[in-house]
């Protein structure tokens, strides 16, 4: 993913529940009754910092340049040691990930692999269709 417009629109939609639309190719968003220009949720830390404490993203430095965002449902940890607890337990199916040189782009990649992971696990499952062989 790169940071830009594409991905700073999925997260005003996805994330924020936003209704984006463009004018004279300027890029909008609503919020509520508020009208402004989309903001650069995925290059500015000022708005990813919103995407962070919505989703509830632990941001965390790595290496010498990188940053590391995970986000692993709405609801945070208690202490540091919870945090710890829910890592070494490994249940990661709707947590979001990501690693890169730039803390506002890996909080809104990590948060809209968070939200299509929860998005797959409220879509209904479709039984299995049997064989041939099984019907016979």
């Amino acid at each position: 993913m790169r940071p830009g417009r594409e991905i700073d629109t999925r997260i005003a939609r996805e994330v924020f529940g936003h209704e984006v639309w463009a004018t004279n190719k300027v890029v909008h968003e609503k919020a509520g009754e508020i009208k402004r220009p989309l903001r650069n949720y995925t290059k500015e830390m000022e708005w990813a910092w919103e995407v962070a404490q919505k989703m509830r993203i632990s941001l965390l430095p790595v290496g010498q340049y990188d940053w590391f965002a995970f986000a692993a449902g709405l609801e945070g940890w208690e202490s540091p040691q919870h945090f710890a607890e829910f890592l070494q337990a490994g249940s990661f199916e709707s947590c979001g990930a990501a690693v890169g040189p730039s803390a506002p782009m890996v909080i809104c990649e990590a948060a809209l692999r968070a939200v299509e992971k929860q998005r797959a696990e409220k879509a209904p499952k479709l039984a299995a269709v049997p064989d041939q062989a099984t019907l016979q």
